[in-house]
């Protein structure tokens, strides 16, 4: 006889996004036997117009949904309920790509299924331990003369505020938070404007060009890398970077 699972974490309500009825009810005998409070969707459509005033303190999401993927509600999450609940996406994907996307786009974690309960219940455990140190300040970050406050949302250079519009400041923080690696188009489309939006790739490529004029990039040792047909990369320009440790 197996033994009874013991509590990781303490319970939580959560948002579970999986079409796979099986694999859904899998999850939640687990997840409510040691306490938690699951909330059940089908599809994306349907989580997005239920979820928006409720208090949910973890989202599992299925990578691939009837009329969405996990990572565009990951986006969708950030912009619409906030940053206050750490998201997990899970995907019978095993490849390093998938979850790199999966990282990127702002999840906390990646599970490959099939998982057992007792891995499941685990991870839930790391993530909201990871999660709950990680929010207990507002995040900021510095890169050159820059300053980028996610709580407050504002961006200086040399300490002088730079006004920027909502998915200006939202396209900015991605890249800054990004900073010395290469994001893909894809993927900026997916945290900032979400995959299901007709026309985002132009509106990524307007909002680009916005962002480097107002940032002044290369005026101020910065350089914001199109890398073609891949996406791109913020990081210090050459002559910044060659002298950075004088």
């Amino acid at each position: 006889m197996n033994a009874p699972l013991a509590p990781t974490s303490p319970p939580l309500r959560i948002a579970l996004v999986e079409d796979d009825r099986i694999e859904a009810e899998r999850a939640i005998a687990a997840l409510r036997a040691v306490g938690h409070e699951v909330e059940w969707f089908t599809e994306g459509v349907q989580f997005m117009s239920e979820v928006r005033e409720a208090r949910h303190e973890l989202f599992l999401f299925d990578w691939h949904l009837p009329d969405t993927e996990g990572t565009a509600l990951v986006g969708w999450v950030h912009r619409s309920v906030g940053r206050r609940a750490p998201i997990i996406i899970f995907s019978r994907f095993d490849d390093d790509e998938r979850i790199v996307e999966a990282l990127a786009a702002g999840a906390d974690d990646y599970i490959i299924k099939p998982t057992s309960a007792t891995v499941l219940l685990a991870r839930i455990a790391a993530v909201t331990r990871r999660f709950q140190g990680a929010t207990t300040g507002p995040l900021r970050v510095e890169f050159g003369p820059y300053r980028i406050d996610g709580a407050s949302r504002e961006l200086s250079r040399d300490g002088e505020r730079i006004e920027l519009q909502p998915k200006e400041f939202d396209l900015a923080w991605y890249l800054f938070l990004h900073r010395d690696r290469l994001v893909r188009r894809e993927e900026l489309v997916a945290a900032i404007w979400g995959r299901d939006l007709g026309g985002s790739a132009r509106t990524l490529d307007t909002h680009l060009y916005t962002l480097r004029r107002k940032l002044m990039f290369a005026e101020n040792g910065l350089r914001l890398s199109n890398v073609y047909r891949e996406g791109y990369r913020l990081e210090l320009a050459p002559a910044a970077a060659g002298t950075s440790g004088d």
